[in-house]
Order: structure tokens, then sequence, then C-alpha cells
């Protein structure tokens, strides 16, 4: 249960477990993030995970981007601020794509980038456009919820940047042995690329994004060419 300013108790759903909390926990400490910006507060369990791992930086920065957070009854703002990490959080009550361009323009560098909100395939695109431009080289943005069909599709396009890479995951699941044999039988047609797929041609097993949540690394600019492309 978790309870809101009025003392009304309210059920714990849709939070961000243990094992993937500690999970976030080692990918911040492995790049010694101070500024970690999140998309979706929820009930903050998540940014709780987060919020303890900068808590001892220097100056640790906290960004928090949720239009919805008065549907969750303010609890996860509240949640900051009962462990003390409203000190270094600054909160933003509105869409991302209103939000994160600002941030760029103002020169806003971010370590760590963690996203779990809407499952809109474009909508979702957009923050991973938007965050690998705000990401120092070397930083990590973390996706949720990659087996909904919109984030999945967009981390099967992110595994094919050339300026990422994808470095760790959590919650791994396998190709069912359905799509295997027919992935299979498709690789043997003469003109598999005209008839099938990507996504039978390339499997999410073979990209490595069979997970539930993944993390890649930004290990360089973006410096693809005006016709760039890659099948996904």
């Amino acid at each position: 249960m978790v309870e809101d300013l009025a003392g009304k108790k309210h059920p714990l759903h849709s939070a961000t477990n243990a094992m993937q909390g500690e999970f976030l926990q080692k990918l911040i400490k492995q790049v010694d993030a101070s500024t970690c910006l999140e998309i979706g507060l929820a009930y903050g369990i998540s940014s709780l995970f987060i919020c303890e791992s900068l808590a001892n930086q220097k100056s640790p920065r906290f960004i928090s981007i949720d239009p919805f957070q008065t549907d969750w009854h303010d609890i996860g703002l509240l949640n900051l601020k009962r462990c003390g990490f409203d000190r270094f959080t600054e909160f933003h009550r509105d869409f991302s794509h209103a939000i994160l361009p600002g941030l760029l323009a103002a020169n806003v560098i971010i370590d760590f980038a963690y996203v779990d909100t809407s499952k809109v395939f474009d909508v979702v695109l957009l923050d991973a456009c938007y965050l690998a431009r705000l990401l120092r080289v070397g930083g990590v943005m973390v996706f949720d919820d990659c087996t909904s069909p919109g984030v999945g599709r967009v981390a099967r396009y992110l595994a094919r940047w050339p300026h990422l890479q994808l470095i760790a995951r959590h919650g791994e699941f396998l190709i069912g042995k359905k799509k295997t044999l027919v992935s299979r039988v498709a690789r043997l047609s003469p003109r598999r690329e005209r008839i099938f797929r990507n996504d039978l041609l390339c499997t999410d097993q073979d990209l490595g994004v069979n997970a539930n949540c993944l993390a890649f690394k930004k290990i360089g600019e973006d410096n693809r060419k005006w016709d760039w492309h890659a099948d996904f």
C-alpha cells in the first residue's frame, strides 16, 4: 500500500520491483551518475531507487517528468519528499515532448535516463531521440516494458544505431518455438528480404533485445549521414 498526503491508503501497483530497482542502481553506479532523468513518476518507486544512488553525490540532480502525477495522488512526489530526496529533485508536471527540447536548448547534460511511461511507439521514439542528445558520451538510457509492441519496436531500432550499444538487460525472455522455426525457414528463402518482415529475418533474440528492461550506452556522438537507414 501507499499513502497520500491526507493519510488515505492506495494499493501499490505498476511499480518497479526490487530486482529491477537494483538493476538500475548498478547501472547508475557504473557510470558514476550525478544527473539522472526519469520519464514517468507514478508512485515514485523507481525514483526512490534512482535517488538513493544519487544521494551521496556532491551535486546530485534528479529530473522527473510526469504530466499525470495528479492521477497518482501526487504520491510519487510525496515519497521523494518523505525520503529527503526533494532537495535535489526537479519536477516537471508536463509531457516529455514539451520538456526535453527545453533541456536540450539549455545545454543540460545527463548521465542516466530511465523511461517508464507511454507504450506508444512514436512517443517513446521521440523520447529516445532527445535523450540520446542529452546524454553525455558514456551515459546510459534504460527503457522499461520492452515486451510491449511499441516499446519493443523502438528497442529494435535503437539496437541498430551506431552511436548506441546495448550493454545490459533485465527480465530476459526466449523467442517462442513457432517464431524461431518460421525465422529459420525465412532465412533459407532466396528472396527473403522481399518476402519476410525484418523481425523474422533478425529476431529480438538475434539483436539481444529479448528482455523487459534494456540499457543502451551512448558510445559516441550521432554522426549518421543524412540518408542513413537500417531496417528494424
